[in-house]
């Protein structure tokens, strides 16, 4: 039987964006009351924090020294409560043989995910696409219902996000195939026309991976006039909920700023789309799995390869380093940070969380005056408690 716990006297983020001051009492996993002078068997204090919906992780490669399909997912459970995530979606970009084995392996460590009940199920980035972009070239495979059907084995059902370029022969088929299943499938690396991505939406896509990165730009057919391209679409598109990778460097502020007045916070996910490195310290490091040596600025530099000429090689952000920049960087507010953090992309995955409500799911961070992690909490349990000082 699991054990009650209040959150006593915190800056409590309500889902109508208000702020309300008293406690939250969790029993079972769930948040069962909101209000004042509630107790439990457990009490921590939140007076003066932030207590906000657990952060959703919908695209990450790697953390640290951890990467998706190397390590357990039970370490990197770890690493991702200790920037905030309550769920997130190991993601895989590699060749669809070696990706079966790694997912099938996953499976058997963690009881089929029952052992790991952040994991909110695997993410497929490849093998789909028409662009590799910095991925490897032997990820990326033509449609094939054998594939297809390999994958879907391997995964057992928890296969919630498949990447698919537009234009690929059989896009469309596939794209309404999955989502029939329940599958989210996301618009990805690609060249499409808009009538493509139209006839993919159509299908049933409802994601746009990392908007603005890894698409082609639209060519001026007549001098002086202004082509409207694949990505204006889906700037407008009401079906889609678009990534972004909230960094400054991935994508431009004023990219950043001209998605939110045509999307709105109800039509953006801030995802980190991590990779190895993401989360250290600033310094050079020598990273496995064939990467070595990178250098780290900050979390908003990326990645980069020292023996490369200091190219990007992939994100450094982590969920909490995106929530803080939508208020810094970009200038919004904690309920909107909230929003493209965790209740966009619950509400695009069909969870029960990314809000703080009773009988929602109760996946909660603390968060001091200053944004700094005090504690993640994942289905009611303490998966992360800051060190004290």
């Amino acid at each position: 039987m699991d054990s009650s716990l209040v959150l006593k006297n915190g800056n409590v983020l309500l889902p109508d964006g208000h702020h309300y001051t008293g406690d939250v009492l969790i029993e079972g996993g769930r948040t069962r009351e909101i209000g004042d002078r509630l107790s439990a068997e457990m009490e921590i204090n939140a007076a003066g924090a932030y207590v906000l919906p657990g952060l959703i992780d919908l695209h990450t490669h790697g953390l640290g020294y951890e990467a998706v399909g190397a390590g357990t997912l039970a370490d990197y459970a770890r690493i991702e409560a200790a920037r905030g995530a309550t769920t997130f979606y190991p993601t895989f970009f590699s060749p669809p043989d070696e990706m079966a084995k790694q997912i099938t392996r996953y499976r058997e460590e963690t009881d089929d995910l029952r052992l790991t009940s952040q994991v909110g199920g695997f993410r497929l980035e490849s093998p789909y696409l028409a662009n590799v972009g910095g991925g490897m070239s032997e990820a990326v495979a033509p449609i094939c219902p054998e594939t297809t059907e390999m994958l879907l084995k391997a995964g057992g059902g928890h296969i919630k996000i498949w990447d698919i370029s537009p234009e690929l022969p059989g896009a469309a088929d596939l794209i309404l195939r999955l989502s029939s299943a329940g599958i989210i499938c996301g618009i990805a690396h690609t060249r499409a026309s808009i009538e493509q991505a139209k006839a993919a939406v159509d299908a049933g896509a409802k994601l746009v991976t990392h908007l603005f990165d890894v698409f082609g730009l639209p060519e001026m057919t007549e001098p002086g006039i202004y082509p409207a391209g694949l990505v204006d679409y889906m700037l407008v598109e009401d079906k889609l909920v678009c990534e972004i990778i909230g960094d400054g460097t991935h994508v431009h502020p004023l990219l950043v700023e001209k998605a939110f007045r045509c999307k709105g916070e109800s039509g953006i996910a801030f995802v980190t789309d991590s990779n190895l490195g993401a989360g250290l310290p600033p310094g050079q490091y020598h990273l496995p799995g064939g990467w070595g040596d990178v250098v780290i600025k900050d979390a908003n530099d990326g990645v980069r390869l020292l023996d490369r000429g200091m190219t990007l090689a992939g994100s450094a952000l982590t969920p909490i380093d995106a929530f803080r920049n939508v208020i810094r960087m970009f200038g919004r507010d904690i309920a909107t940070a909230s929003q493209v953090c965790s209740t966009t992309p619950a509400r695009l995955m069909g969870l029960t969380k990314g809000a703080i409500a009773m009988g929602m799911d109760a996946d909660l961070i603390v968060l001091s005056p200053d944004l700094e992690l005090l504690y993640t909490i994942a289905a009611g349990k303490i998966v992360y408690q800051e060190e004290a000082g």
